[in-house]
């Protein structure tokens, strides 16, 4: 089956990116963020999912429906032009994470002065014993010394959870390993200290992460240690970044896994067609809530001895699904297939799904339950769409899926300038020169048609087509368009 007509069971290749009613506070954060910045949806949806893995991942574990125990953890990157307003996005976000950290980092130097001053009190008393003990014989000044020992204070420890901003992946493994990070978040606005060359060769390095398998460091200039945080990946990066990081280091990156473990885009553009007005974090009480909660989760889990992450599981309906997915995913590698392709990316995806339907559950419904049917069809609506930019990104394309995206960004263009109707021989005069050509226009035109991203129909012997056909007809705006 051609990427063009298989979507009985696997979702298509949308224009739009879906819409979802899972994630309770997150959900409402996402559009409130996208509503304030009008940046690309696709950009704000991984802020937030970024966010929301980076607070999950070291509370609970995804028990996905074939039994396997992973982490809930996700990668994400953005590829987007200057201007796109990438770090606005990411403050949006980040903002009441840096307020919680700070804090955290506050209450950690009032208890390391703390600890200070315990420490050169217990040092004097230890002076004192010794000198009972050396000088005046004491015995049982002694037994006093050894009980003083076992009373030495312990320097506190920071809370094991962590964001890093630009950071190379060497500093965040030793911090890792200094702080005894159990949860990370690499926020980069800018792409270079993960995609750049240097780094590439460190992509292992995440791929292990991503599966929970702790990390052996060997340095030649001290101890070797071992680290396992669970880390989420948030790159944001200019698009001369990317075919800097593809040209050199790409191969090995698509060759390790690094981009089958990662929900990529290149969202379109919304610049041009942005309203002028200040931008500002506007209060958000619930997921703001939600954050400060999870949290401090997270502060607790890193001082408790006896934590255990908590399995969050698939309802049966849910289960059945994902198996029915899953499956055909994996028929899809084979030759004339989806992801003939495509495997490596493939053989990620329905575990990248059971991932995100938890993040989705435990932002709507908190740390217990199962996930529904409902939120698992939300991930793999979510995942598939960034599963289709994998593939435009990464494949290259054939003349049919070149006149497919070509046609798709013009129908695009013509959405945001208020089009619902326009009629074919419209689109044949004034849409993409290579498809002036009839032949060729019409296969597209018939691909569109078939994934439901526009409807093609006839009205006094003119092809109209609507560039909205999930919606009701506007009768009146049809016939001026006829009537045109």
């Amino acid at each position: 089956m051609s990427l063009f007509n298989f979507y009985h069971i696997l979702p298509s290749t949308v224009f739009d990116f879906p819409v979802i009613d899972s994630g309770g506070p997150l959900l409402s954060k996402i559009y409130q963020v996208a509503e304030a910045t009008q940046a690309p949806l696709p950009m704000v949806v991984q802020g937030g999912l970024a966010t929301a893995s980076f607070l999950l991942q070291n509370l609970v574990d995804v028990e996905k429906p074939n039994g396997q125990v992973v982490p809930p953890s996700q990668y994400f990157v953005t590829v987007a032009v200057s201007g796109e307003r990438k770090t606005t996005v990411d403050n949006q976000f980040s903002q009441d994470l840096n307020e919680l950290e700070a804090d955290l980092d506050d209450n950690h130097e009032q208890e390391v002065l703390e600890y200070e001053l315990e420490f050169e009190i217990w040092k004097a008393k230890k002076r004192g014993l010794l000198k009972a003990v050396v000088n005046d014989g004491d015995e049982n000044a002694i037994t006093k010394l050894y009980e003083h020992e076992q009373a030495q204070p312990k320097q506190p420890a920071r809370a094991g959870i962590r964001t890093f901003s630009d950071v190379t992946p060497e500093a965040a493994l030793d911090i890792f390993y200094r702080e005894s990070i159990n949860s990370a978040i690499l926020r980069s606005s800018e792409g270079e200290e993960i995609l750049a060359w240097p780094a590439a060769r460190k992509l292992s390095l995440w791929n292990s992460l991503w599966g929970g398998d702790s990390v052996r460091v060997d340095r030649k200039t001290s101890s070797s240690f071992v680290v396992n945080p669970r880390t989420t990946l948030f790159i944001q990066a200019q698009p001369s970044i990317m075919q800097r990081f593809v040209a050199k280091g790409g191969e090995n990156a698509r060759g390790i896994g690094f981009f089958a473990r990662t929900h990529i885009t290149y969202p379109l553009t919304t610049q041009g067609y942005r309203p002028v007005k200040e931008i500002v974090k506007t209060p958000n009480p619930e997921y703001e809530k939600w954050v400060k909660e999870l949290f401090g989760f997270n502060v607790q889990a890193s001082k408790a001895a006896d934590f255990k992450r908590i399995k969050i599981g698939f309802s049966l309906l849910a289960k059945e699904r994902w198996f029915i997915v899953a499956n055909e995913i994996e028929r899809e590698i084979r030759v004339g297939g989806r992801f003939e392709r495509d495997g490596d990316h493939a053989s990620k995806l329905a575990d990248n799904i059971a991932r995100m339907a938890v993040l989705l559950h435990c932002a709507e419904h908190g740390l217990n339950q199962e996930v529904s049917l409902d939120t698992l069809n939300d991930a793999i609506r979510l995942s598939f769409w960034f599963s289709n930019e994998f593939i435009r990104l990464f494949q290259a394309p054939s003349e049919e899926q070149q006149d497919y995206f070509l046609l798709q960004g013009w129908f695009n263009q013509k959405r945001t300038e208020g089009y619902r109707y326009l009629r074919k021989n419209r689109v044949r005069k004034y849409g993409p020169n290579s498809l002036r050509d009839a032949g060729r226009l019409n296969i597209t035109l018939d691909s569109l048609h078939n994934n439901r991203e526009i409807r093609i129909g006839t009205m006094a012997k003119k092809t109209i087509i609507d560039l909205y056909p999930n919606y009701q007809d506007d009768q009146a705006l049809l016939m001026s368009v006829v009537n045109s």
